[in-house]
């Protein structure tokens, strides 16, 4: 596919390429918009197969980092920055002190938090060139790590989608699934046990699987190629992107399938499957916004307790969408997307006035 093929899919503005050949330094930086304030742009290091791969990621990431932002009302933009290579080859200080000098050219314009394969000591040699990063931990100075205010929120995304489909008032009691235990599905894991919720858990990586037995007594496990069959209420994908094929889906046993990635479906059409089976889907992206009041927050000066306090909006954000897809004949993707661009679309006629 080409660029601008890719660009089309998600209507993306714009794409960078930006290399130090000397530091094995490759970065492409994807900017979807930024109308509502400047971007937020998630920074990946991974050893993509291709450029194609790497290309596509980065936009998709962006893209989503503005759907997110829109939907909660937030004055971020959305965008990305996609470092390729293996990062126990790659990673030097010199490596990050590069992309900080690369940052400051955008001026303000865009800011980087902390995604996969990069640490917050990473980010650290970023700041010794640049201003511009958000989402660092306490230790860093900064409002705490990420992924536990994303795995708050996403708990207030799930007592939406329980209270909207199941009538329950709590997530006490039901049967939930997390399927890949990383940053993001460890700390979810923690928020449903204060939550009472009886947890499943299924990881292709054994050593993660172990950290949470050594915490938990008795916590159920299942094998990975057995995970889509077994029974339970809500099933929260934590893995990759576009994980469970059309296959997975006929073979789901839940109520609700939702999660910490952005989609969890690898073709879009197995949202008939999903309808026909009659298992409600919110895409990650509905519910995933924590990350995103954080930033935002943070971006304006204000505390921690501020962003706590306002972590319920995921809550009511997400009832209303899935009410009005059930008082429509719009399915709940569709429908997030008409009003994330429709809200974008007003806040750039807005500005126009200036």
């Amino acid at each position: 596919m080409s660029i601008f093929e890719h660009m089309k899919k998600n209507n993306s503005r714009e794409l960078l390429f930006f290399e130090e050949e000397n530091l094995s330094l490759k970065a492409i930086v994807a900017i979807d918009s930024i109308v509502l304030g400047p971007a937020n742009a998630s920074t990946k290091l991974y050893n993509y197969k291709t450029e194609d791969d790497a290309v596509s990621d980065a936009l998709d990431i962006a893209y989503y980092n503005s759907m997110r932002a829109s939907l909660l009302r937030r004055s971020v933009g959305g965008g990305s920055i996609v470092l390729w290579g293996d990062p126990d080859k790659v990673k030097t200080e010199m490596f990050f002190r590069a992309l900080g000098v690369f940052l400051n050219r955008w001026e303000g314009k865009m800011f980087i938090t902390k995604s996969k394969g990069v640490t917050y000591d990473d980010l650290t040699n970023v700041r010794k060139e640049s201003k511009y990063i958000l989402g660092l931990d306490e230790s860093h100075n900064g409002l705490g790590q990420i992924y536990i205010t994303r795995a708050k929120g996403a708990i207030w995304g799930l007592k939406a989608i329980a209270k909207h489909k199941l009538g329950n008032d709590s997530l006490k009691g039901l049967r939930i699934v997390v399927q890949g235990i990383g940053d993001l599905g460890s700390q979810l894991i923690e928020e449903l046990i204060k939550e009472e919720a009886e947890i499943i858990i299924s990881d292709r990586i054994y050593d993660r699987i172990k950290v949470i037995q050594d915490k938990i007594n008795n916590i159920e496990i299942v094998h990975p190629q057995d995970i889509y069959k077994t029974n339970c209420d809500i099933f929260f994908s934590c893995a990759t992107e576009k994980i469970i094929s059309e296959e997975g889906v006929k073979q789901l046993n839940c109520k609700i399938l939702t999660g910490g990635a952005n989609q969890m479906l690898k073709d879009q059409k197995s949202i008939a499957t999903l309808r026909e089976k009659e298992i409600l889907y919110v895409p990650g992206y509905v519910i995933n916004g924590g990350d995103i009041i954080q930033v935002s927050n943070e971006l304006e000066g204000y505390g921690k307790e501020k962003v706590e306090n306002e972590l319920i909006e995921i809550y009511t954000n997400t009832l209303d969408l899935l009410e009005a897809s059930k008082n429509s004949d719009k399915d709940l993707c569709s429908l997030a997307t008409e009003k994330a661009e429709e809200y974008v679309k007003n806040v750039s006629a807005i500005k126009m006035l200036k």
